[in-house]
């Protein structure tokens, strides 16, 4: 898991687009709360040591929203690189797009995890024990302005 205060989040050292707070019920000191800004551009890397060899993982943003959200359901991307694999992921949403008739596009949205908390699939990666390096993983949206969203950390989990 790398906390909010451990991830490279644009602006996020700009009081005017990002502030830094708590809640009880996460599991970190701070919290990356999310003003407004219109370039959305967060990543986060670990070391593939940390991780359990032979083992297909997935990289998961976990994030909650507040009452007055907005611009969250424009489409973004996520993208997880590995190895020399980058795997990027479109259409993207951290809030469910509201659709007028017209035909829907395959689109991933955020589904909401046991301990209340939202979570996207950032990217699947697979760790071999020969495989060494950097994992890299990272979402944006630069497509309108946005607030209301609260960045708790990325997650890498086994599959």
């Amino acid at each position: 898991m790398l906390g909010a205060r451990n991830l490279s989040i644009a602006w996020g050292g700009d009081t005017r687009y990002w502030e830094w707070g708590h809640s009880p019920e996460s599991r970190f000191a701070e919290l990356g709360i999310l003003r407004c800004v219109w370039w959305l551009y967060i990543q986060g890397r670990i070391e593939s040591a940390m991780l359990s060899r032979k083992t297909t993982f997935v990289a998961y943003l976990v994030f909650r929203v507040t009452r007055d959200l907005w611009g969250l359901s424009a489409p973004g991307k996520t993208i997880v690189t590995f190895d020399g694999v980058r795997n990027e992921t479109s259409n993207v949403y951290l809030q469910q797009p509201r659709t007028r008739g017209g035909p829907r596009t395959q689109a991933h949205t955020q589904t909401l995890s046991s301990d209340g908390w939202m979570e996207i699939k950032l990217g699947e990666l697979y760790y071999d024990n020969e495989d060494e390096g950097e994992i890299e993983m990272g979402c944006q949206e630069h497509h309108e302005y946005k607030g209301g969203l609260i960045v708790e950390d990325f997650e890498v989990r086994p599959k």
